[in-house]
């Protein structure tokens, strides 16, 4: 795997070495690996700026995705302690970069690349490895066949679209019943699932999100083109986006 961050710019580098010195300060020394995927690695990372219509400077930037390597899985799903080390990131002002960061333990991430796990074999060929305490190994990751790979993102594609059409008709129907709460959450869960299948059948992971934004930033790092599903160039735009965004928690606040 490569280590060099050569390619990026100073401040960037900096947020990434302030990053790593806090999952590594409190994650009581069960780490041993941390590696830096998606477009950061790659080096088509977004950073956008643009005025709407309305006269609102919009903003987009691609999240550092960070794949955390422990010992074990006991310490892999540690929640309290990952939440932590997320709380603590998200608190760090000089770091502006926000952070979609994943567990794996060595164990389980050896077995993925057995089987050719596209999402995890990716990482492994276009990863950076920020850190290394070099007492683990990665295995060889097996290349799949296009078909193989075909035949996985058709399951997912399935499974994860049937889903959200199955929640669509229950939104209509509860939105003809004037029974909004309901609706409008399940109206959140009809996007959230279509913006997994998008990720499922392009990278084969879907992370454990509930925020719209950060699976339509997920979304949009795949493909650019999915920026129009939701623009947000005018103030009725956001602000639709942000109901839909807020339906979650508020549905589950208020029944």
């Amino acid at each position: 795997m490569k280590s060099s961050l050569e390619y990026l710019p100073n401040s960037k580098r900096e947020e990434l070495q302030e990053i790593v010195k806090i999952i590594l300060d409190n994650s009581s020394k069960k780490t041993e690996m941390i590696l830096l995927y998606g477009s950061h690695a790659t080096g088509n990372w977004a950073e956008e700026r643009y005025s709407g219509d309305d006269g609102i400077v919009y903003e987009h930037k691609s999240d550092f995705d960070i794949l955390v390597v422990t010992s074990s899985v006991e310490s892999s799903k540690k929640w309290v302690v990952w939440k932590r080390v997320k709380k603590k990131i998200q608190r760090r002002k000089s770091i502006s970069t926000w952070v979609s960061l994943i567990t794996i333990d060595i164990r389980t991430l050896n077995n993925e690349l057995k089987k050719g796990r596209y999402f995890y074999c990716d990482i492994k060929k276009e990863g950076i490895v920020l850190y290394d305490s070099e007492k683990c190994k990665l295995a060889k990751a097996k290349e799949m066949t296009a078909e193989e790979l075909k035949e996985e993102a058709e399951g997912h594609y399935k499974k994860w679209f049937t889903s959200a059409s199955e929640f669509l008709i229950s939104f209509r129907s509860n939105f003809e019943r004037n029974s909004l709460n309901i609706a409008a959450f399940e109206l959140h869960q009809v996007t959230e699932r279509l913006f997994s299948t998008t990720l499922l059948v392009f990278t084969g992971y879907k992370p454990k999100l509930h925020d719209l934004e950060k699976l339509y930033g997920q979304v949009i790092g795949q493909s650019q083109s999915f920026i129009s599903i939701f623009p947000q160039t005018a103030d009725f735009e956001k602000q639709n986006f942000d109901l839909l965004k807020r339906a979650y928690r508020l549905t589950l606040r208020y029944g």
